[in-house]
């Protein structure tokens, strides 16, 4: 019985060891030179990261929380800058800067679709429908029901007037740009 333990122990941490290096590792089985470190910032992008040159690197991320009050308005329930739009008003003016990649998650989406549109009430990004500048790679629009993303460049400032649910039009509110 003694025996058998140690042969499963023994088995237990070659297999352990073996494994132990199958997860970090590099495809293709190098694994590099042990002095070549990486930090981690906790940004997601490595200190090394190169870019193409076609995307501005001062282009950062807010989180916009927004919510329906009724059929009648909406709400700003987080703003994560404090800069976009106060929280707890109806249908507050969101001010939105060129360059700022926004990702707003919107808590009744299925019932109150989000849009921004143009004065002439043209859809330039859009819940339910198409808009104009979805289809832009700048603008990197991403709708997920509940939650949708977008960069604003200067185009899209160019035209935007205001947001509104695309079904109950008393849900307005204005957008001005930074």
């Amino acid at each position: 019985m003694n025996g058998r333990r140690r042969f499963l122990e023994a088995t237990g941490i070659a297999l352990m060891t073996g494994l132990a290096g199958c997860s970090d590792g590099p495809e293709g089985g190098d694994t590099g030179d042990e002095d070549d470190t990486e930090t981690d910032d906790g940004s997601g992008m490595d200190e090394d990261t190169e870019t193409d040159g076609d995307v501005e690197s001062s282009t950062s991320g807010a989180t916009l929380a927004i919510d329906n009050v009724g059929s009648g308005a909406w709400e700003v329930v987080e703003d994560e800058t404090g800069s976009v739009a106060p929280t707890g008003e109806e249908n507050p003016t969101m001010t939105l800067e060129v360059g700022q990649r926004y990702t707003v998650e919107n808590g009744g989406w299925s019932g109150h679709p989000f849009a921004l549109r143009a004065a002439d009430d043209t859809p330039l990004l859009s819940q339910s429908g198409d808009g104009e500048f979805e289809s832009d790679a700048d603008v990197d629009w991403v709708d997920n029901e509940e939650t949708l993303s977008f960069t604003v460049t200067e185009d899209l400032t160019a035209n935007l007037n205001y947001y509104t649910c695309t079904i109950h039009s008393s849900m307005r509110g204005d957008v001005e740009s930074a």
